[in-house]
């Protein structure tokens, strides 16, 4: 079972933390190794060389990036390893988010509580606008994973100018609830609402209709225009956006559109 293997892959990397004494100051560090476990259970092919770079997987089926931000850093290497094996680049995001405080005076923890934030596959593309680019590179995979965490904070942690608030220290994920392949023009247009892709849209037409922020509509619209899937022209003041219909296929309708 998928579920089982993540546990496992989750418990190996809370133990190498423990036991190397580490704290995970930058707030992934155990989400960033218990994926690497998830994704490769053998350890000697971890934070392997190739090219120049360091690759957080390499094994028998390529190249295994697993970045929870700054995609921005990447391109460099993703051009070098995409020309020598396949690469997958996996993003974790936060699908639904416990909140728990510790008191750094007595040590005791606050009881959990569920921040009203949920996270969607779409939130991934703030951070894919910044290598749509990259994303038309010859094989290389996009892989969206939605994540059910666990995030430590440390009580009054940081000074501001407005006086102290809470540090995040540590995201310690529970589960994987969804997984996402970006391989194809066809993958990205199913993340579009129902119904869109059969009509002309605006990024506020887009934003309306699925429910997310204009920039997070922005930044999908970009995204799917620098790969060809979607065209682009404009009328008035306003940018349309319309499907390629030849790049996504529609179950159980046949060859007629």
């Amino acid at each position: 079972m998928e579920e089982e293997r993540f546990q496992a892959a989750l418990a190996r990397a809370l133990l190498r933390k423990e036991g190397k004494g580490q704290i995970g100051m930058l707030g992934e560090k155990t989400l960033h190794s218990a994926l690497k476990y998830y994704y490769e259970p053998d350890e000697t092919k971890h934070e392997r060389e190739l090219a120049g770079f360091l690759a957080d997987i390499l094994n028998g089926d390529g190249v295994t990036e697993i970045q929870t931000r700054n995609l921005f850093s990447m391109k460099r290497k993703l051009r070098v390893f995409s020309g020598l094996v396949p690469v997958t680049v996996v993003h974790p995001v936060i699908r639904t988010r416990g909140l728990i405080y510790l008191d750094p005076q007595t040590g005791e923890l606050s009881k959990r509580r569920v921040s009203p934030r949920h996270g969607r596959p779409e939130d991934a593309f703030s951070e894919l606008v910044h290598i749509r680019e990259e994303l038309a590179l010859p094989r290389l995979r996009f892989m969206i994973l939605l994540v059910d965490a666990d995030e430590y904070r440390i009580k009054d942690g940081l000074e501001t100018r407005r006086g102290k608030k809470p540090l995040k220290f540590e995201l310690v994920p529970r589960g994987i609830a969804g997984e996402y392949a970006l391989e194809n023009n066809g993958d990205y247009l199913r993340l579009l609402p129902e119904g869109l892709e059969r009509s002309a849209f605006t990024v506020r037409e887009l934003a309306e209709c699925a429910r997310l922020p204009e920039r997070t509509a922005s930044a999908m619209c970009a995204v799917m225009l620098a790969r060809g899937a979607l065209e682009r022209k404009k009328e008035g003041k306003r940018f349309v956006y319309r499907v390629k219909y030849e790049d996504i296929a529609y179950p159980d309708e046949g060859d007629g559109r």
